[in-house]
């Protein structure tokens, strides 16, 4: 790895330091004929554009630093974002790198901001999320703005946000028939790439290589965070994946469950009688950790039954509704994942206090008309399955059976595991680097299961106890997919690895801080939080329990460890 060295001021140079805080000028402008092709195996290099852009305002946040993923816009829920801490406005030279794998019939852009002032000398690249490999100047502008060059590559699909939610428009070649390069190209082929061409233009354009080099995502961009650090070890120094989508081939035709559930029972329970069980698991097991914050810390300890109050009521905006046995089931459903009867094919459910019926990537998602009836309305989990596993566009997932579905979860992993898993526990490539990772997942996310991370994680322990060296895993009680939920967010975690990269400074906890400044720890697996009474005048805090690595009491306080799934 490429450590730091101090720079010869010189005449012919615009590069200059200002030492222990280093700032860095280009040593090219920035027009096309700066830049020669990067060399880049098995590509073709079809044009490089570059352009100064200045004043260039927009909203942006990091992967893994708690704010909305949508700006003001057409989706729902959305607030005007035009102003605030997240906004910011940056100059920087544009450069655009278009590329094909010759035969494969893709185009693919990688992106790379270059500040035009101010460099930090190092690089920051960042993810994408849902069906699309990058999210453009949502992630890219805050990196800018802090001083990195951001790179992010398109992976040959739109960048678009609203795009994110469907593959439809790169899925199949034809009905039956998916498009198995654009597939690789999501996959894992064009984060390959991604750190060959926006190093070799960086190179290029500062005179020097970076300093240090970062990857972060969250959610797909936490899956490519992990394929990174199994398959391409040598790309970044540090590397954050937060909530990340592992096993995508798995989970998401596995969150479909609910709404396979609701279909077969021919009933769709309204978001506030879904929600209805979710606040009483709430209200149920909240304490169990000793303190009333409405976050369940240890779901372990947690046996609440969606059954236990059916009957009872609960007012609907203005209308009693009775809570019914087959919402019921369509709650408990969601909470423990789909399974067969042999055991045999299956995935983790959601936590139980997670909210599920909310947002754009929810799990059992309905609207009501005025009259009552409700119906179905989240596609984001279908459209996998529509255009991945069935690649029937026309195909109607309303009578489809539990066979049928179940025969659907199995094909997808046989299908795509090898080209979309990012669930490898050998990370010995990223051991022998020198490069660190820090993962966390939100114990309310409302997306991905965390626990099919747990249980990742303690198979990479398992391969090697001092995986903690290099990669550590931390437990967020109470955060959501990516943004949101009533925990503590640990905003400071990218922060927290570079100072494991650079000054060697471990992150024996990740500093999570709640909305009115309040903090509180997140423990490193397999560690968990323990709430410590405070004596006389004292509030209580959290501190937290160090089981010894990939060691599980038997005790009472013993380390959760959920059942790992089986799709054969």
């Amino acid at each position: 790895m490429f450590a730091p060295q101090p720079i010869t001021f010189s005449s012919q140079s615009l590069r200059k330091t200002v030492y222990g805080g280093e700032i860095f000028a280009a040593s090219k402008s920035c027009s096309p004929s700066s830049f020669t092709y990067p060399e880049l195996k098995g590509a073709e290099i079809l044009a490089i554009d570059a352009s100064e852009v200045r004043n260039f305002s927009s909203y942006s946040v990091a992967p893994g630093v708690n704010g909305p993923l949508y700006p003001a816009g057409p989706l729902p829920h959305v607030t005007d974002r035009s102003s605030g801490p997240d906004f910011f406005t940056i100059d920087f030279c544009n450069v655009t790198v278009t590329y094909t794998h010759p035969g494969w019939d893709d185009i693919i852009h990688v992106d790379i901001w270059l500040p035009l002032t101010g460099w930090n000398g190092k690089l920051q690249a960042v993810g994408g999320g849902g069906y699309n490999v990058g999210l453009g100047a949502l992630y890219m502008t805050q990196a800018v703005a802090k001083g990195f060059v951001a790179i992010e590559t398109d992976g040959g699909h739109p960048t678009d946000m609203l795009q994110s939610v469907n593959p439809s428009h790169w899925a199949l070649t034809s009905p039956g028939n998916v498009n198995l390069y654009l597939l690789e190209d999501y996959g894992s082929k064009s984060l390959l790439d991604l750190p060959i061409v926006g190093k070799a233009i960086l190179e290029q354009y500062f005179g020097q290589p970076p300093s240090f080099s970062y990857f972060r995502g969250c959610s797909g961009g936490g899956r490519q965070a992990h394929m990174i650090a199994e398959r391409f070890p040598e790309a970044f120094d540090g590397i954050l994946a937060v909530a990340p989508a592992l096993n995508i081939e798995n989970f998401i035709p596995a969150a479909y469950w609910g709404r396979q559930v609701m279909n077969e029972l021919g009933v769709y329970p309204s978001v506030c009688e879904i929600d209805a069980f979710t606040h009483a698991a709430i209200e149920a097991c909240d304490e169990l950790d000793s303190v009333k914050d409405g976050i369940i810390s240890d779901h372990s300890l947690c046996d609440f039954s969606a059954f236990s109050i059916v009957g009872e009521s609960v007012d609907c905006d203005g209308t009693t509704v009775q809570l019914t046995k087959d919402a019921a089931k369509v709650v408990e459903a969601v909470w423990a994942g789909p399974s067969n009867p042999a055991g045999d094919i299956g995935w983790f459910g959601l936590n139980k206090d997670t909210v599920i019926t909310t947002g754009p990537i929810s799990y059992v998602s309905t609207t009501c008309a005025a009259n009552g009836t409700c119906a179905a309305t989240n596609e984001f989990y279908l459209n996998f399955v529509r255009w991945f596993v069935a690649r029937d566009p026309e195909y109607d997932f309303s009578s489809m059976t539990t066979e049928e579905y179940l025969s659907f979860l199995q094909l997808s992993d046989r299908l795509y595991h090898s080209a979309l898993s990012a669930a490898s526990t050998d990370f010995s490539g990223l051991r022998k680097s020198g490069g660190k990772l820090i993962s966390f997942h939100g114990l309310v996310d409302e997306a991905i299961p965390a626990d099919g991370t747990i249980a990742f994680y303690q198979q990479v322990l398992k391969q090697d106890p001092n995986a903690n060296e290099y990669f550590r895993f931390f437990e967020a009680p109470g955060i959501a997919h990516c943004s949101g939920g009533p925990g503590p967010w640990p905003n400071g975690a990218f922060d927290q690895l570079t100072k494991w990269v650079e000054e060697g400074i471990v992150p024996e906890t990740l500093i999570a801080e709640f909305e009115d400044g309040s903090t509180r720890p997140l423990c490193p697996y397999p560690s968990k939080q323990t709430y410590v009474k405070g004596k006389g005048t004292h509030e209580g805090h959290f501190e937290f329990e160090f089981n010894r690595w990939y060691h599980v009491s038997s005790s009472g306080k013993a380390t959760y460890v959920p059942s790992t799934p089986i799709v054969s």
